[in-house]
């Protein structure tokens, strides 16, 4: 059987298509790696604001407590 001209395009053609979804995947996984270290670094953010809030709210009802009230 004769080679034709279009057999190694098609063939190029074909490993072509059989290494994008490899890199589609190493890319989806960065994304993926990225958004989750992004949710992880938020979530800290806000359990130390809530815990600096908690301090912040308790430290003033303590002192606000004990003060007399002015007339």
């Amino acid at each position: 059987m004769p080679v034709t001209p279009v057999e190694p395009l098609r063939q190029l053609f074909t490993s072509a298509i059989a290494l994008l979804p490899e890199g589609g995947q190493r890319t989806a996984r960065r994304n993926a790696w990225a958004a989750m270290s992004e949710d992880n670094r938020r979530a800290r953010d806000r359990r130390e604001a809530a815990t600096a809030f908690a301090v912040t709210s308790a430290a003033t009802h303590h002192v606000n407590r004990g003060a007399r009230p002015t007339r």
